[in-house]
């Protein structure tokens, strides 16, 4: 990857960094990853990340 491809590639990462995302598209992002199911709950692979609060 060249300097330049680099480059662009970073102002774009800055510009979606800078738009705003609502609750539902980031929960549906992570359903289309695979990370979270339907119901919102983690898939097999990323249970691990489920962290529970302590009392």
């Amino acid at each position: 990857m060249s300097e330049k491809d680099y480059n662009v590639l970073m102002e774009l990462a800055e510009e979606l960094l800078k738009e705003k995302v609502t609750r539902e598209e980031a929960l549906q992002t992570f359903i289309r990853a695979g990370i979270l199911d339907e119901n919102g709950n983690y898939t097999k692979p990323y249970e691990c990340l489920n962290i529970t609060s302590i009392s």
